[in-house]
């Protein structure tokens, strides 16, 4: 099958003499480019699931006014950052770590505590398997059904942790924009603590509605670790900060094992600008919700083309007739990138993913995909 992936957040193969999982970045705007013969300003990325809107102004703002300081040593412990969460979410800096970006927190997780068995549902994000095995641990897949969904339910994941000592849960689901309720996720938590395991529960889409995060239950619990970054709700890939939240033993422990000087002077002061700017935040959580619901409901209007519930800033969906690699190959002639979900373990290349961008640009793709299907 000829692949047709040109810019993604991330791939993966299995390396058949090592029986590790390897990361293949994909491709990026400038790739497709050159691959369709595009200027990279005609190109729509619908396969970054980046806000829109981009960073806030206040962000951008602190970036330049940092730029003074880059002759120094960022704070080993990101302290302001830590307060700026602290004091977002209502609790205690010391429940907080930062990082570079949520993936380096999501390495650092497996090779602090080395677990031996990790349970990592299929199709996720592919990076939990391949830090759990770089770690020297066993990636246990659990697969989950398409005819449900690609739903975890929360019993079947429950009766799986036996035997396990760590489980990783991304919530929303990337690529399937599925969610976990906050009370089946603390139910999934309850029972990861009756098997000695450790939940660690990555919130990376849960900024775009918080009403389902767990991240202020868990201070409480001493087995459960919440991941999130500033890559996708506030824009920030390029400056890379993220930060888990746990009990403070949990927290502890993890300070111990991380390298200094994670965060960068300008990712620490555009992170917390972006925490101050409710202005960007309540802009971006509305512009999200209206074209989501507007895009989904313009998907279900195409023929050969099965849409799932969302609960992120993207679309996962089937092409349920003709050559999907044709229809994104169409597509990206067209400056229109999509994901093509075949890296993920359990998917093929029927499915897709589409981030939610713009009206004008949503538009656009639902255009050129009425053309390519309709005829």
């Amino acid at each position: 099958m000829q692949n047709t992936e040109v810019a993604t957040e991330e791939t993966v193969s299995s390396d058949a003499s090592s029986g590790k999982t390897t990361r293949i970045h994909g491709g990026n705007v400038r790739e497709a480019a050159k691959r369709f013969g595009l200027a990279e300003k005609d190109i729509i990325d619908f396969s970054s699931n980046v806000n829109p809107l981009g960073p806030s102004r206040d962000a951008r703002r602190a970036v330049k006014r940092l730029l003074g300081r880059l002759d120094r040593y960022p704070d080993p412990d990101a302290s302001e950052l830590r307060t700026a969460v602290a004091r977002y979410y209502g609790i205690r800096s010391g429940q907080v770590l930062c990082g570079a970006g949520s993936n380096a927190l999501i390495h650092l997780i497996p090779r602090v505590f080395r677990p031996r068995r990790v349970l990592i549902p299929v199709p996720t994000f592919t990076e939990y398997a391949a830090a759990v095995e770089d770690a020297g641990g066993e990636a246990v897949s659990f697969a989950l059904s398409e005819q449900s969904g690609f739903r975890i339910d929360p019993v079947e994941i429950s009766l799986a942790l036996k035997g396990m000592d760590m489980a990783f849960l991304c919530n929303p689901n990337n690529p399937t924009a599925g969610i976990i309720s906050r009370a089946e996720m603390l139910e999934i938590a309850d029972h990861a603590g009756r098997e000695g395991a450790i939940l660690v529960v990555d919130e990376a889409f849960m900024d775009f509605d918080e009403r389902e995060s767990v991240l202020k239950e868990i201070i409480s619990l001493p087995n459960v670790i919440c991941i999130r970054a500033f890559t996708k709700f506030f824009g920030l890939p390029g400056l890379r900060a993220g930060y888990a939240v746990a009990a403070e033993d949990l927290i502890d422990g993890l300070r111990r094992g991380q390298e200094p000087w994670t965060v960068s002077i300008p990712a620490e002061g555009a992170a917390v600008a972006s925490l101050q700017d409710w202005g960007h935040i309540r802009r971006t959580r509305e512009l999200i919700g209206r074209e989501r619901e507007w895009i989904r409901e313009e998907l279900r209007l195409l023929p050969g083309i099965e849409v799932f519930p969302a609960a992120a800033n993207f679309i996962f969906l089937k092409v349920t007739q003709g050559d999907p690699c044709l229809l994104v190959n169409r597509l990206g002639e067209r400056g229109l990138l999509v994901r093509d979900c075949s890296s993920f373990p359990g998917l093929d290349d029927r499915f897709l993913r589409i981030a939610v961008r713009t009206h004008r640009e949503n538009k656009r793709l639902i255009k050129a995909l009425r053309k390519l299907l309709l005829g």
